[in-house]
């Protein structure tokens, strides 16, 4: 046990070094994972396998900043720029002057694309608009979202929903709106204001719980996928998405069982793409069509 503790502080070493921003050559590299210059090419090797893209550039080694398994990590340790925005709005209803508040305040502008919310009318209108929501949903009224911004058609339009969900940090809500007859998605910093009308729900039997897979993707349509995984590929499972635990199952000495549901097929493709040896489809004719497509289009 110990040794493998200290095999893998020395790999995270590694990792470090080459990702300082300097130039290291092959010897250099090996005195810090304390090996031979062909055991350290074992671990470039393995280290490739997981996700990290080692770039070669005349006798320096290094690896890409932009790796997938880099970018895995990214996305699920930062916040959206809604979840950034909902913080920061938490943060200055406060109306605190101390020190780490203004401090956090500095840090969200700073490393978030907060130009849209920084505003102080603007937080106070998502905080406001984000407790209307609420009150809707706590009394099952129906509400207009005047003035909601649409990515798609690129237009201000108001739309009569009847709320029900709010989903992860309350920067995204679920409602049913009554003109498309459909379940929708919308963000609370897309709204105008919020105007609660004395209409209750009448179409409670057409609303639908939301689904999160693994992934993080959610939606109401599911697909039940079943996996085998070598050890490597169930160790990375675990490691880039820690909630997949309760569907792993031990089939023998060498291999685990993913059996789950998901929304789409994004995520799990981008994990098999990653590992297409050391991951065997049990189940879902859907999954082998996507990923076909996927090869024929990344051979093309």
């Amino acid at each position: 046990m110990e040794h493998n503790s200290a095999r893998f502080q020395k790999w995270f070493e590694l990792i470090l070094t080459m990702l300082d921003g300097h130039n290291h050559r092959v010897m250099e590299l090996a005195e810090v994972l304390g090996t031979s210059r062909r055991n350290f090419y074992y671990v470039l090797d393995a280290l490739g396998t997981m996700g990290f893209h080692i770039v070669h550039e005349d006798k320096y080694y290094y690896i890409d900043p932009q790796s997938p398994f880099l970018q895995r990590i990214s996305q699920s340790v930062n916040l959206s720029e809604d979840e950034a925005a909902y913080l920061y709005g938490l943060i200055d209803s406060t109306h605190s002057d101390s020190a780490s508040v203004c401090l956090l305040r500095r840090k969200l502008e700073r490393f978030y694309n907060l130009q849209n919310y920084t505003n102080a009318n603007k937080l106070k209108q998502i905080t406001a608009n984000t407790a209307l929501l609420s009150e809707a949903m706590t009394n099952r009224r129906v509400v207009i979202l005047h003035g909601y911004s649409s990515p798609h058609s690129h237009s201000l339009s108001d739309r009569v929903v009847e709320p029900y969900l709010f989903i992860g940090n309350k920067a995204d809500f679920r409602a049913y709106e009554i003109k498309s007859k459909q379940n929708k998605t919308f963000k609370v910093a897309r709204i105008g204001h919020v105007e609660i009308v004395d209409t209750p729900w009448f179409n409670e039997n057409h609303h639908r719980q939301v689904y999160t897979d693994i992934f993080m993707f959610s939606d109401e349509e599911r697909y039940h996928i079943k996996l085998r995984l070598s050890l490597l590929a169930y160790h990375l499972m675990l490691e880039e998405f820690p909630q997949s635990t309760s569907f792993l199952s031990n089939e023998d000495e060498n291999h685990w069982l993913l059996d789950t549901d998901v929304v789409n097929y994004i995520g799990i493709s981008r994990f098999i793409l990653g590992l297409f040896e050391d991951v065997e489809i049990i189940e879902d004719d859907g999954l082998r069509s996507f990923l076909k497509s996927k090869i024929e289009k990344m051979s093309m």
